[in-house]
């Protein structure tokens, strides 16, 4: 029998569950959102937007800045950069894995791949149809406009970096 200004058992133990289960998913959340260095904004969007879409957009690495870039366009073409030399193809997504062929060279290259926030992380896992013993991931800073080096200036700041080391010590 239900009470006529209340809430019978039943529904008093479904609001429990769903805010038991939504506590969760919020502190669950807020440790992701914490390990992974993102605002909540951030993975909430990562978390419904398609791999191809997360994927567009200009991408520098980390590790080499001005030396290696991606750019991922819509319509499934690529630029990847080295230094300032530019390689145009195309790309495919395949849940985690992306595929980038080069139609004027006919090489293939797969990368298991994930979009972390304002961070790409691509792990080289079969070159032209040979497994690839390289394991490491390299990760790309999202950018807003690509700050690619000539080989001169990059030469030109490992010897001023080396220089200063030598000085150093």
């Amino acid at each position: 029998m239900m009470a006529k200004n209340g809430l019978s058992k039943v529904q008093k133990i479904i609001i429990s569950v769903v805010a038991g289960v939504l506590g969760v998913l919020i502190i669950a959340g807020g440790a992701y959102c914490i390990s992974t260095s993102q605002n909540p904004a951030e993975a909430a969007k990562s978390i419904f937007t398609a791999n191809e879409e997360q994927i567009v957009g200009k991408w520098q690495s980390q590790k080499s800045p001005g030396l290696a870039a991606y750019v991922f366009y819509e319509d499934g073409t690529y630029d990847s950069y080295l230094s300032t030399a530019v390689f145009t193809g195309n790309y495919e997504i395949d849940g985690n894995k992306l595929i980038l062929k080069n139609p004027s060279t006919a090489k293939e290259i797969i990368y298991k791949f994930s979009v972390n926030g304002k961070e790409l992380s691509l792990t080289v896992i079969e070159e032209n149809g040979v497994e690839s013993e390289l394991k490491d991931a390299s990760k790309y800073d999202r950018v807003e406009e690509l700050k690619q080096k000539s080989i001169a200036d990059i030469i030109n700041d490992i010897k001023a970096e080396n220089e200063s080391t030598t000085t150093e010590e």
